[in-house]
Parts: structure tokens; C-alpha cells; sequence
């Protein structure tokens, strides 16, 4: 038992830690895939809504409209807005970041945060997207005629009517991984207690010989294996440590014996 804690236990403990690391890197990039698959689901849904959006705003540039006096874009903004309550908030921004129209007409004349300004405005691609802890922002760049860019539209989307979604999921990686991690920590648990046998054995024996009087003491380890073999070359040694041993004694003996008769050598 005390090998078996010594040894294999703190083996079977790296080998556990090294395990649980890469479970819990796994399962952080599959909830991060998971929040980016989530938000362009809304992100196409939302495009759609500033599609039809561009799509009036481009009508009015051809008739000459100048974007501040196209008078029909909030209704058609708070139209759009309807279609989906979890909708927060619709802008029209100009090239310089304030809010031409709004669903919430308190906040017509202000200039938006500086992390959607710049998305918005300085993105390269017409369709933009960006994610905040609550809420995500998409919209489509405004182009006129002589595609310069005259602004975009903002449409802020609350987050938490997916967070149950979330929740969810969550919870089901985290079941997956904890049972991957308990049915390998098992499979890895056995595979050393089996496969490692022998090095018990080996150490066991080292334990043994390297204590007291250095002799290999009746060792029961099975027939064949690693243990069993260095066990038998170990008494081997001894027999033959043993032998020369005696014979050097008997010479000795033989020698002192001629010493003390006078004979010649």
C-alpha cells in the first residue's frame, strides 16, 4: 500500500490534473463557439431588418433626399423594431457617429458609444456585428451614390432573452465533461494499477535488499514477472557473492595453515 500511494497514486494524480486541464480547456472553446454561432444566428436575423432599412434610405438618396429629411424612416424604423421584442433600440447614425433618427426620440442629437462608433463606422465590411455582456449591436453601413459613406444603422438586441439557452448549455457541457473526466480517470486509473504492477514490484524488491542486511529476502512476486526476474538474478548474485566469499576464506585458511606449520608455499 505505501508503494501503491508513493508511487502509482501520484502517477495516477498527474495524469488526472493533465486530464482535467484539457477537459476544461475543451469545454471553454465549445461554449465560446457556441456564444459565436449564437450571435451570428441574431446577426442574420438582424440583418434582415437593416436591409429593409437601407433599402427605403437608398430609395430616398435616388429621389434626392437628403438622409436628415427622409421624415419616414422612423416609422419604418419602429416597424421594424416590432417584428422581434427583443429588440432594445434603433438608430440611424451619421458619418460622425450622432443619432439622426431613433426608435427612443430622447436620444436623437447624441453621439453613440465609442465602441459601436467605431464598429459601425470604420468597419471593414458593410455588415458589422459587435458583442457586449448584455447586448449585441449589429447594422449595415450607409453608402450614397458615389458610394461615400454616409452613415449606418445601429439596432441594439438584448442578449438575455437567450441567456436561458445559455444556461443550458452550460450545463450540459459540463455534465459531458465531468462524466469524460470520471470514465477516463477509471479507464487511467486501471491501466496504471495493471500495466505499472511490475515497477512495485521492482521497487518493493530495491526496498528489501537496500535495507538491513542487504540480503533478498523471500520475495512472492508472480512467476514471469520483471519483479520475479531481478528477484532471481539478485539471489544469483548472493550465491555467488557467497561462494567466492567462501572461497577466499578457505584460502585464508589454508594459507594461515601453512604459515603456522613452516611449510613452504
Amino acid at each position: 500500500m505505501k508503494i501503491f500511494i508513493e508511487i502509482h497514486l501520484r502517477f495516477v494524480a498527474t495524469v488526472w490534473l493533465i486530464l482535467m486541464a484539457v477537459l476544461s480547456l475543451l469545454y471553454l472553446i465549445n461554449y465560446m463557439k457556441f456564444d459565436s454561432l449564437m450571435s451570428n444566428v441574431v446577426s442574420s436575423k438582424l440583418e434582415v431588418i437593416s436591409s429593409s432599412l437601407e433599402t427605403s434610405i437608398i430609395k430616398a438618396e435616388r429621389l434626392g433626399i437628403h438622409l436628415k429629411s427622409a421624415n419616414n424612416l422612423p416609422d419604418l424604423m419602429d416597424r421594424a423594431k416590432s417584428r422581434d421584442v427583443n429588440v432594445k433600440l434603433i438608430h440611424i447614425i451619421g458619418n460622425n457617429g450622432e443619432i439622426i433618427f431613433s426608435t427612443d426620440s430622447q436620444r436623437v442629437g447624441e453621439l453613440v458609444d465609442e465602441n459601436i462608433s467605431k464598429r459601425a463606422l470604420r468597419s471593414a465590411e458593410a455588415n458589422w456585428l459587435l458583442a457586449t455582456d448584455k447586448d449585441l449591436y449589429s447594422g449595415l453601413q450607409l453608402t450614397n451614390g458615389f458610394d461615400e459613406l454616409i452613415g449606418s444603422v445601429v439596432i441594439q438586441y438584448d442578449k438575455s432573452s437567450f441567456s436561458g439557452t445559455y444556461a443550458q448549455v452550460r450545463l450540459h457541457l459540463l455534465e459531458m465533461t465531468v462524466g469524460i473526466f470520471l470514465i477516463f480517470s477509471l479507464i487511467v486509473f486501471l491501466v496504471i494499477r495493471l500495466c505499472f504492477g511490475d515497477i512495485s514490484g521492482v521497487i518493493h524488491l530495491i526496498e528489501q535488499y537496500t535495507g538491513g542486511e542487504k540480503r533478498v529476502k523471500e520475495f512472492d512476486a508472480p512467476e514471469g514477472t520483471l519483479a520475479f526476474k531481478l528477484a532471481e538474478q539478485m539471489k544469483q548474485g548472493e550465491q555467488m557473492k557467497a561462494q567466492v566469499a567462501n572461497e577466499l576464506d578457505a584460502i585464508q585458511a589454508l594459507k594461515g595453515k601453512q604459515d603456522a606449520e613452516g611449510l613452504p608455499k
